[in-house]
C-alpha cells in the first residue's frame, strides 16, 4: 500500500451539479472499457453512458493533480441498478434493495505508469465513499481477476451465485462475470483496514452534500 497521497484527490458529484466533470469521467469510461477493454457498450461521440447515469446516480472522480486518472459509478440499491437490472440470472439469492447497500460499476483507472499504485487509491476512494454514505455491503458485477485481486488484498467477499458467461467483447472473446457484495463490517472483514486509512488520508470534495448530508431524497 503507498503511504503517499501527494497529488492524489477526489471528487463526488452528480450529473446535474458538475455536468463538466460528470462528462470528464464519461469520455474517460469510453477510452477505458470501450478502446482498451474492447466491451460492448453504447457509445456516442467519445462518450459512454447508459440507463443508469440519471439523476440519482453519484460519480467518483479520482485525480492526480490536473489528471483524472479514474474513479467509478454508485448507485443507492432501492434504486435501479445494473447488476440487478441487466444481469438478475448471476443471482441464485435476492439482489439487495436497500438503503445501506451501493452498486458500485464502471470501476477503473486509465493505464499508465502508475496505475498498480493509482488503483490501489481508487479502492481507497471506494471504500471511504462507503463510509462516508453509511453503507454495509458494495454490491458489483466482477470478472474473475476482480475477485482474485480482492482475496490478495484480504478484502472478503460473497458470491450471490456463480460465475456466467455474460457476453463477447469486441474481439468475439467470452465475457465471464459474477455478482456478489463486499460486506463492510470490520469484524468480518478486517482487510478493509488498510484501506480505510488510506481513504481518510485522500483529499475528498463531495458535492453532493447539503448540509452534511446526502441531497439524494429518501
Amino acid at each position: 500500500m503507498p503511504h503517499s497521497l501527494d497529488g492524489y484527490h477526489a471528487l463526488i458529484t452528480r450529473e446535474e451539479l458538475d455536468p463538466t466533470h460528470v462528462g470528464a469521467m464519461l469520455r474517460l469510461r469510453k477510452r477505458l472499457f470501450v478502446d482498451h477493454c474492447g466491451w460492448l457498450l453504447s457509445t456516442t461521440g467519445d462518450v459512454e453512458r447508459d440507463q443508469f447515469d440519471c439523476w440519482y446516480t453519484e460519480h467518483c472522480l479520482l485525480f492526480s493533480g490536473v489528471e483524472l486518472v479514474g474513479g467509478f459509478r454508485a448507485i443507492r440499491t432501492d434504486y435501479p441498478y445494473l447488476t440487478k437490472s441487466v444481469f438478475p440470472q448471476l443471482a441464485v439469492r435476492r439482489f439487495p434493495s436497500r438503503r445501506d447497500a451501493w452498486e458500485i460499476s464502471r470501476f477503473g483507472v486509465l493505464p499508465c505508469g502508475a496505475r498498480s499504485r493509482t488503483a490501489r487509491v481508487n479502492y481507497a476512494l471506494m471504500f471511504r465513499f462507503a463510509e462516508l454514505r453509511g453503507a454495509a455491503a458494495l454490491v458489483a458485477l466482477a470478472d474473475l481477476s476482480y475477485e482474485r485481486f480482492l482475496t490478495r488484498m484480504e478484502i472478503r467477499t460473497r458470491r450471490y451465485g456463480p460465475p456466467q458467461v455474460i457476453g463477447n467483447d469486441r474481439m468475439g472473446r467470452p465475457l465471464t462475470a459474477l455478482a456478489g457484495e463486499i460486506p463492510l463490517g470490520l469484524a468480518d472483514n478486517p482487510g478493509l483496514t488498510k484501506f480505510l486509512d488510506l481513504g481518510r488520508q485522500l483529499e475528498i470534495h463531495d458535492a453532493t452534500h447539503v448540509l452534511g448530508r446526502s441531497s439524494i431524497p429518501a
